[in-house]
């Protein structure tokens, strides 16, 4: 994701051709990622050159509709080809070399429309692009000549940016962690928990340092919840108890068992959502999802963080805590659904069976296992 907001900023400040240079990588490991395409559309040139990439994009992600209404809008603004007049063939014009871009099998060089000995640059030609043409990709500067353009060549210097796709800027918006957590605990929209997802600086890589800090908040309360505990307050008055912790006060207890579960707790955490995370952004593509794992990730501790600060500090509340953190335990599952949603455009049946299809795995796999080995005692 660090990569993305490097190609945003250099976009940002006009200089579009490195921008598409730390895009490209990105689009070979990330095909899925609609947020990257765009941006890259948005450093293309010319509207022939987004509408090329856009075909690429919908080839790779099939009935996305971002995606679809975008291409489409560029190609409603495409205006219509004019007829042009080939001026005479000059002599002794040198061969230009053949352009060394992304878009090397996009377009190519029409050698029945003669070119200007002051421009090299390629005429488009209707090929349909492929995926592939990316794995032979160099970027390259284009040259700017100051001279004025034949006909048929591409007027970049004179193109105004008035797409589709440099409007909605919205979805570019920063937002900090407190606004993140406010947004998917208190809005019921998936459009506002998407708004989250497609911020830039939205990733893997931040949803596990949000687990990490929470753990470490949770980590130091959990030990003081035990306090309300009359399970622990049993454990404390036996004698096993007394030779372990006999010579050691309740405060420096607590403060010891406060830093070691301080420790622990986000090691677990980050642990236990990077395993969760995987198994259901399996499961959502299984299940028509459109996204991937690192907009899983943060769609999940989006709202994991603070739920899990949430949960310990009412779990140092007698009683009213307890009853409280039960029903946190049921608005997470609403949550969960929310997040799988936004992040994987599916519907809610779709996303409860992401939630409970590992779980109807493992039970069938258990009923299984049982036919197989035996119930105890039968074998007898």
């Amino acid at each position: 994701m660090a990569s993305l907001n490097s190609a945003i900023q250099l976009i940002r400040e006009g200089r579009k051709d490195e921008a598409r240079q730390i895009l490209e990588p990105l689009l070979k490991t990330e095909p899925a990622n609609i947020q990257a395409w765009f941006w890259y559309v948005e450093a293309c040139p010319t509207p022939e050159m987004r509408i090329q990439v856009l075909e690429v994009c919908l080839k790779i992600n099939p009935g996305n509709s971002q995606v679809m209404q975008a291409l489409q809008t560029l190609r409603n603004q495409r205006p219509a080809q004019s007829s042009y007049t080939p001026p005479p063939p000059k002599p002794e014009i040198p061969e230009p070399s053949q352009p060394s871009s992304l878009y090397s099998g996009w377009y190519e060089e029409d050698e029945s429309k003669p070119t200007s000995p002051s421009s090299n640059e390629p005429v488009f030609v209707d090929s349909a692009p492929t995926y592939s043409q990316f794995d032979s990709y160099t970027p390259t500067q284009g040259q700017k000549t100051g001279k004025q353009k034949n006909a048929w060549e591409v007027d970049t210097g004179s193109y105004v940016d008035n797409s589709l796709l440099s409007k909605p800027k919205p979805a570019a918006k920063s937002y900090a962690f407190y606004d993140v957590w406010m947004t998917v605990l208190a809005s019921f929209d998936i459009e506002s928990y998407e708004n989250v997802l497609n911020d830039p600086e939205a990733g893997a890589g931040r949803g596990f340092e949000w687990i990490a800090y929470t753990g470490i908040i949770s980590g130091l309360l959990a030990p003081f919840s035990l306090l309300s505990n009359p399970q622990f307050a049993e454990i404390r008055n036996t004698a096993e108890f007394n030779n372990l912790f006999g010579n050691m006060g309740m405060t420096a207890l607590m403060v010891v068992m406060s830093l070691a579960l301080a420790l622990l707790t986000p090691l677990f955490s980050v642990i236990g959502l990077a395993i969760s995370a995987g198994i259901q952004n399996f499961f959502a593509l299984m299940f028509g999802g459109k996204g991937y794992y690192g907009r899983t990730v943060y769609a999940l501790a989006a709202y994991l963080a603070p739920m899990s600060i949430l949960v310990a500090a009412l779990g140092i509340i007698p009683l009213v805590g307890q009853c409280a953190t039960s029903l946190l335990g049921l608005y997470n599952i609403i949550l969960n659904v929310r997040a799988l949603r936004a992040a994987h455009s599916i519907s809610v049946w779709q996303a409860l069976g992401v939630m409970f299809a590992p779980t109807i795995i493992l039970i069938i796999l258990g009923c299984l296992l049982v036919l197989v080995i035996g119930l105890p005692g039968l074998s007898n």
